[in-house]
């Protein structure tokens, strides 16, 4: 399976976003002037984001 410039830079940046860096920091680490471009390369996981979701609602209490 051969991978394009394009596959590897999404990939990054959805491995970054699911651990926990901030979009500034990768907009910042993939050269975007604008965080709507980083937005179509990071996807956040349906795990990361359950994760979020539970320490903000232990945080409420």
């Amino acid at each position: 399976m051969t991978c394009t410039l394009h596959q590897l830079r999404h990939s990054h940046a959805t491995e970054l976003v699911n651990g926990g860096v901030s979009l500034g920091t990768i907009r910042k680490r993939l050269g975007h002037r604008h965080i709507q471009t980083t937005l179509r390369y990071a996807e956040i996981s349906d795990a990361s984001a359950d994760a979020e979701l539970r320490i903000w609602r232990r945080k409420q209490r």
